[in-house]
């Protein structure tokens, strides 16, 4: 289990929380989205980032702590 951070520019409905695995979706100050939440595996992370890329919606970062392994933080 990886539990993701992506930080993307501008704001995106809550309700696309489903197409985006289940990530929640909350709002930054800064005009930014935050989806927030686990994934199961690095395919599922890169299936969101894939999914932003086809609406072209432009990414801040991406964070991973890979909770099953111990070694930490992973940017993507």
């Amino acid at each position: 289990m990886y539990q993701t951070e992506i930080h993307i520019k501008g704001r995106i409905n809550p309700n696309w929380e489903d197409w985006f695995e289940g990530l929640e979706v909350q709002e930054s100050a800064k005009n930014e989205t935050i989806l927030r939440g686990e994934l199961p595996d690095m395919a599922a992370v890169y299936g969101v980032i894939s999914r932003l890329g086809s609406l072209v919606i432009t990414l801040i970062s991406v964070n991973c702590v890979d909770l099953s392994d111990g070694h930490g933080l992973r940017t993507v």
